[in-house]
């Protein structure tokens, strides 16, 4: 036992004594609470420039639609260039954007029209960033190093949701949209630039490249053979549908109409969420899951019955702690599902299925933000629409008990 340990412990330190490993988790740690300020800026400014919801869940509809759409162009573009410099121009992307909307804000000309192209660019933006992202981290770091380092990466993701609402609800309420604006702007700017000193060794490459449209013919037909690809898509394929709309949307209308909250409300239920998604990938970053898959269902179950409780929940206090422990799960969902795939995917293909994976998974999602938004507009109230979509995603996660390709895998 003493052996396992001092071993974790050397591969933490190995893990941090590589240069371009430690600046991507820098750089983490500035774009993902950096674009968290954005986020909670930006859904309060919507909910303050107007009082009909449906706009609101146009902006979370704006950013999914152009990201489903150019998600396989990124997994290609991650795949024939330099991921760093696809991650850097992402972050870069996003800064001149907050820049664009500052200057609006400035000249007091900001409009819910605005803040929805916006996020239609912040989109485009995501898809490139995505596949970037989780292909270049299995070309810095060793196989046996991948969930522990997936875990760090997480833990930048996720203290987002900790330290963005936190500083993006103080500043709305100390200096106000400019102010919060501006912070999240200067985060991404760091980030970018922490980005680009990453040094990756170019690999060898075909004498003859592939055209794109053969990379993409290509990437299909290699999913096509990858029975654990397909059962993971299928799975997410569902499940977002029943989640995604109802907990994004959901969250601030509930803040906001139900408990009649503040900006500072919002903050606290958005870092509750940050917290128990750090407390997840803490966690796995302290263990090595024997079997991934056996995991990742039986979280996906006590996320669909928390999710439930959410629609139930008639406090604020109480909402921030059943949130808390949805994210702990759905860390334990996240983290070994992207494992795996990097596990057992050949590195040349890394980008277009992580790509694809996001592609077909989140391919529902824009219908749910519509859907979601349409019920609120008939007058449906948001923690019915929770309370039956919660439902509904224990009975799927129940079924894929069942699935033997994702319940018998092992590291």
């Amino acid at each position: 036992m003493t052996a396992i340990k001092e071993n974790a412990k050397e591969n933490k330190h190995v893990l941090f004594r590589n240069r371009n490993f430690s600046l991507l988790f820098i750089g983490g740690l500035l774009s993902s609470p950096g674009y968290y300020v954005y986020l909670i800026g930006v859904e309060w400014l919507m909910l303050t420039l107007n009082d009909n919801r449906f706009y609101f869940g146009m902006l979370f509809f704006a950013a999914s639609i152009p990201r489903l759409l150019f998600l396989t162009v990124g997994g290609i573009i991650a795949d024939r260039f330099n991921q760093r410099t696809v991650l850097f121009l992402s972050d870069l992307s996003r800064a001149i954007l907050i820049a664009v909307l500052l200057a609006f804000i400035w000249l007091d000309t900001v409009t819910a029209i605005h803040l929805i192209v916006l996020a239609a660019l912040f989109g485009i933006s995501d898809a490139f960033s995505y596949p970037a992202l989780n292909s270049l981290t299995p070309r810095i770091l060793e196989k046996e190093q991948l969930q522990r380092g997936n875990s760090f990466i997480q833990m930048t993701m996720q203290i987002s949701p900790i330290l963005g609402p936190a500083i993006g609800g103080s500043l709305i309420a100390l200096l106000g949209f400019k102010g919060v604006f501006s912070v999240a702007f200067v985060m991404l700017l760091l980030a970018s630039m922490s980005v680009l000193a990453i040094r990756v060794k170019k690999e060898e490459k075909e004498e003859a490249q592939a055209s794109p449209w053969q990379d993409l013919k290509a990437g299909f037909q290699y999913a096509r053979k990858n029975e654990l690809v397909i059962a993971i898509v299928t799975m997410a394929f569902f499940l977002n549908f029943f989640f995604a709309g109802p907990l994004s949307i959901g969250l601030p209308v509930i803040v906001k109409d139900v408990f009649e909250g503040s900006a500072v409300s919002l903050a606290i239920v958005e870092i509750s969420m940050g917290i128990g998604a750090m407390i997840g990938a803490i966690l796995l970053a302290a263990i090595t899951l024997k079997q991934p898959g056996k995991a990742m269902v039986g979280s996906l179950i006590v996320l669909g019955v928390l999710f439930t409780a959410t629609g139930i929940s008639t406090g604020l206090i109480w909402t921030a702690a059943i949130v808390l422990l949805m994210s702990i799960a759905t860390q334990i969902v996240n983290i070994p599902l992207i494992t795996m795939l990097q596990q057992t995917t050949d590195k040349k293909m890394l980008g277009r299925m992580m790509s694809f994976l996001m592609t077909v998974s989140t391919g529902l999602v824009p219908v749910s933000y519509v859907c979601t938004s349409f019920l609120l507009a008939l007058g449906l109230s948001i923690q019915l629409i929770i309370i039956v979509s919660g439902i509904i995603v224990t009975i799927l996660a129940l079924y894929m008990l069942k699935n033997k390709k994702i319940i018998s895998f092992t590291s």
